[in-house]
């Protein structure tokens, strides 16, 4: 749950600052942003139609986690774009890849919570977790917008990059690592 929080956290603040950093300093164009944020629905369809499979043949943890890696990834392709063709294209395959980054998290992590949740607590939990992921979004992105007016965009998108590290990190060296999606227990010890 921690880490899920982590995420919301960091994604509010690089969603705070990726359409400012879009259309003012890589000059794209409203469309041309639309179209890449089209290119982020499209990663996030097929990596959700992949999720099952690579969650029951890797397991959750492991797709969670390298999933959360490609997030850091994708963030840092999107803020290494420049002004240009080149550069919107290379803008355009970092939504996608943070798109399908998150399509494939997002399944294996709802299912394995769901998995090992007993069936009574699924409204509470899920309603507990939900409204703290939200209050992250509330924190970060006022926070994304002043920080990236502080530092500017691009560091700041850099600085997401990392903090998709550290959240991946920290589910790493967890016994998370090890969740599946057919576990009936808590994935401790």
């Amino acid at each position: 749950m921690l880490s899920t929080h982590g995420w919301f956290l960091v994604n509010a603040i690089a969603g705070a600052t990726l359409p400012l950093f879009a259309l003012r300093t890589i000059g794209v164009s409203p469309f041309g942003l639309g179209l890449a944020l089209a290119a982020g629905g499209a990663g996030g369809l097929l990596g959700a139609l992949s999720a099952t499979a690579l969650g029951a043949r890797f397991g959750a943890g492991r797709i969670v986690i390298a999933s959360i890696v490609g997030n850091g990834m994708a963030w840092a392709v999107i803020a290494s774009a420049w002004h240009g063709w080149g550069g919107w294209v290379v803008f355009g395959v970092g939504e996608f890849l943070l798109g399908l980054t998150m399509g494939t998290a997002n399944a294996n992590e709802m299912g394995y919570m769901q998995s090992i949740t007993p069936d009574h607590l699924h409204g509470r939990s899920n309603a507990t977790r939900r409204s703290i992921n939200r209050a992250m979004i509330v924190i970060g992105a006022p926070l994304g917008g002043v920080l990236a007016d502080a530092v500017g965009y691009r560091p700041m998108l850099y600085a997401a990059a990392v903090g998709f590290g550290l959240v991946s990190a920290s589910l790493a060296i967890s016994p998370y690592r090890h969740a599946r999606l057919d576990d009936t227990a808590p994935a401790i010890g």
